[in-house]
């Protein structure tokens, strides 16, 4: 599964954007994929992983980069780890209108990753009657919808997908 994530975060529109062997040479080095999340990490070879911060004091979980604990307020505390990219499905709403050119209907979904972890995010699924709470998930990354910065380097985001489904 993590190849088939690799390739999918190296391929942009049909086109290889290298590995760790470095093939992008020239102006297309520029063009290596990037974060399109907070807890989105992309490798030199496209691999791409979630990653959390833990405070040592309180043991407080939170996606962002700070100085502080928004818990306990303990200062450089914070500790990087990578949560797993499974977790268990807390809240989902079916979205039927959206704005133009957003295929709908989708479900926009809240999941408690395994690590302490809560992210939103879209769950891919054909049957939206089949939705329960505690489902299991897991964490696929994308092209986040072929989005590109101004430079035209495209993001890793992610989506989420029943456990035992394909997206």
């Amino acid at each position: 599964m993590q190849a088939q994530q690799r390739g999918a975060v190296r391929e942009a529109k049909g086109r290889d954007l290298g590995t760790a062997s470095n093939t992008i040479a020239g102006p297309e080095a520029d063009l290596a994929p990037k974060s399109g999340h907070k807890v989105v990490r992309v490798g030199p070879d496209g691999e791409a992983w979630l990653e959390a911060s833990r405070c040592s004091n309180c043991g407080a979980v939170m996606a962002e980069r700070t100085r502080a604990c928004r818990s306990c307020g303990a200062r450089n505390t914070l500790v990087p780890f990578r949560p797993k990219a499974i977790g268990t499905l807390y809240s989902w709403t079916v979205v039927y209108r959206s704005f133009p050119g957003i295929k709908v209907p989708f479900v926009s979904a809240v999941v408690d990753v395994d690590g302490g972890l809560a992210l939103k995010g879209t769950l891919r699924i054909d049957d939206h009657d089949s939705l329960k709470f505690g489902m299991p998930v897991r964490i696929e990354f994308d092209d986040a919808g072929g989005a590109k910065d101004k430079d035209g380097r495209p993001y890793v985001g992610f989506h989420f997908v029943a456990e035992g489904a394909s997206a």
